[in-house]
């Protein structure tokens, strides 16, 4: 009996461990709505939830949401942000913060000085040094950057060169262009809309919530125009939605997205019509390659 408990108890502990390293941090600040898509589900935000690897966070007009991250990153997330935490294994999900768009301000907290905690990255640009501060303000063709505290080496993207900013300094990419310029000081239209919680220096609260876990309550289901940014994203990032929404595809209006989609997700095709990948029958290939082979020998017999 007492080596049954003992197994019991490593597999529990072995499971506690496991979803702990799923947890990439804690919502400790939520001003407005905020909503967090897991797997196939949708559910609300609120301070204390744990964000776990792969959740998506999406905030409305006027929303304001901090994380309080592993390794000491703090990620405040603006209005009308779309941003993925945790990615792909070969692009480090563990340490990966993809953002579809939207205001964003990171902040290495780490006393010790180490700046490689989390990787950001966007279709326009990836910051794989995390300086002291950084806030951007992210658009579907556009890009502004601003150095609040420390320097930074910002990649654009697709080209992949390589621009360094100083403390104080701005990256501003205008639509339309494959390259940006850095400035001296952010353009005025930065500082208009800036959020208003990014002007201060926040404090952190992930104590208040260490010993006390806040479940998330489920929210309206997502539709398929709700996440067609992120099935038509980058192939590294789409692919891993096949398992999370393979389910989806049962729904008929998410199964007709997709189809009308399909072209800029082309992995969701055996999803959609597995019929077409079936191996094809031994017995039936063997009949069709013997009914060949007949039909040209008669034809060599007739010459």
């Amino acid at each position: 009996m007492l080596r049954g408990i003992l197994v019991l108890w490593v597999a529990l502990a072995a499971a506690g461990a496991a979803a702990a390293a799923d947890v990439a941090g804690t919502i400790t600040i939520l001003e407005g709505e905020a909503l967090i898509t897991r797997a196939a589900g949708r559910w609300r935000a609120a301070e204390g939830v744990r964000l776990q690897l792969g959740d998506i966070v999406e905030t409305g007009d006027g929303a304001f949401v901090q994380v309080e991250l592993v390794e000491q990153t703090v990620l405040g997330i603006g209005p009308n942000a779309r941003v993925m935490v945790g990615g792909p294994v070969r692009l480090k999900a563990e340490r990966a913060l993809y953002a579809l768009g939207g205001w964003y301000k990171l902040t290495n907290a780490r006393k010790d000085g180490n700046a490689r905690a989390f990787e950001f990255r966007s279709p326009l640009l990836e910051i794989g040094l995390l300086p002291g501060v950084v806030v951007m303000q992210l658009k579907a063709s556009d890009a502004t950057v601003f150095a609040e505290r420390g320097d930074l080496k910002l990649v654009e993207r697709p080209a992949g060169s390589a621009l360094g900013l100083r403390q104080g300094q701005t990256y501003r990419r205008p639509a339309g262009s494959a390259k940006g310029s850095v400035g001296a000081s952010p353009p005025a239209t930065f500082l208009a809309e800036l959020p208003r919680p990014f002007r201060d220096s926040l404090p952190l609260r992930a104590d208040k919530f260490h010993d006390r876990e806040v479940q998330p309550k489920a929210a309206p289901d997502f539709t398929y125009a709700d996440v067609e940014a992120w099935l038509n994203s980058e192939s590294p990032f789409r692919r891993q939605f096949i398992e999370r929404w393979r389910v989806k595809a049962r729904d008929p209006e998410f199964r007709r997205g997709l189809i009308a989609g399909l072209p800029s997700h082309p992995e969701w095709d055996p999803v959609l019509f597995p019929e077409k990948y079936l191996p094809k029958d031994p017995a039936k290939a063997a009949s069709a390659a013997a009914a060949a082979s007949a039909a040209s020998a008669a034809s060599v017999v007739a010459r």
